[in-house]
């Protein structure tokens, strides 16, 4: 009690705390000296995830210094409420914090019931927006995983299935349930997943915008706690030939979004051929017919007064 509440915030957090209150909640508008009902209500979409640090107690000796911070991540709601102090209005920011636990109790654990959560990333693999729901079971805060290249996270071992997977996508621009596969979960391990697909084309381009995945758990990562920091010695070293194939696999994906034809795309190919052809035919039609020597244009032009420019309009009208 008495401390600011920032202090408690892990420090790549603070930012989009900051911003969260700034931009998510409008600030409660002063009309006539008295504040407005409806900005004192809560909003239920004014909520974010973050890390809090937990209390150091001093539970053996003094050594406070040597500990580790430790954090936790939590589900934060926010709210305006308007308190009288003395015949005076007080607005207070009310944060209402849920801890996130790792969904995860034993290695490798089979999931039934997993929550389904939503992940978007654009046509160049960069994620937009990850739901929360996908904390306990990925590990990562949704602001972490933002502006990260989801291509990175999937399982080397699975690209090649992946490659067929984002073709159907945009030849067809969806897919109903895709096989199992995996995905990087934040302490380094792998957790397998199915998604359901779906996509956004643009309407006049015709090009993959952004891809939709809804993703369900189905079986945990080696080290249950997803939340648990990644140590860089036990991350696995890959041999540089299996490097090199899953980068060139990598870039088949982005090739596949950004060149093969979206269904619409494909479409507008097949008119526009059927147009060409239709064209074809005509003007063979219009070369098959040979005119005669008594209809052939004759054009004398005598008059001198007209310029090369016109005359030659002449003939070319002709």
């Amino acid at each position: 009690v008495g401390r600011s509440f920032i202090d408690f915030v892990h420090q790549r957090d603070r930012s989009t705390f900051a911003s969260q209150i700034t931009s998510g909640l409008a600030v409660p508008k002063i009309v006539n000296g008295t504040l407005e009902k409806a900005q004192s209500t809560c909003n239920p979409n004014s909520t974010m995830v973050c890390r809090i640090r937990r209390y150091r107690a001093l539970e053996t000796g003094f050594g406070i210094k040597e500990r580790a911070t430790i954090f936790m991540p939590f589900l934060l709601k926010f709210s305006f409420k308007s308190i009288n102090h003395d015949e005076e209005k007080s607005v207070y920011l009310v944060i209402q914090a849920t801890p996130f636990f790792s969904a995860f109790k034993i290695p490798k654990e089979l999931i039934s019931n997993s929550l389904p959560f939503v992940l978007r990333h654009t046509s160049n693999g960069i994620i937009e927006y990850v739901d929360p729901e996908a904390v306990p079971y990925l590990g990562y805060l949704p602001q972490e995983m933002v502006s990260k290249d989801v291509l990175q996270l999937y399982h080397p071992d699975d690209l090649e299935y992946l490659c067929q997977v984002y073709e159907t996508i945009v030849k067809e621009g969806v897919l109903s349930r895709s096989k199992p596969y995996r995905i990087m979960t934040q302490n380094g391990d792998y957790a397998k997943l199915e998604t359901e697909w779906s996509s956004f084309i643009n309407p006049w381009s015709r090009k993959l915008e952004f891809v939709i995945g809804k993703h369900q758990i189905l079986e945990g990562p080696t080290n249950p706690d997803v939340f648990h920091a990644t140590e860089s010695e036990k991350v696995y070293k890959m041999p540089e030939e299996q490097k090199k194939k899953a980068q060139m696999l990598r870039h088949n994906i982005l090739r596949i979004m950004n060149e093969v034809l979206t269904k619409p795309a494909e479409a507008a190919k097949q008119q526009m051929s059927k147009r060409c052809q239709d064209l074809t035919h005509f003007m063979e039609s219009l070369m098959e017919e040979q005119p005669k020597p008594e209809d052939e244009l004759h054009l004398d032009i005598q008059d001198a007064d007209h310029t090369y420019y016109e005359r030659d309009s002449v003939m070319l009208g002709g």
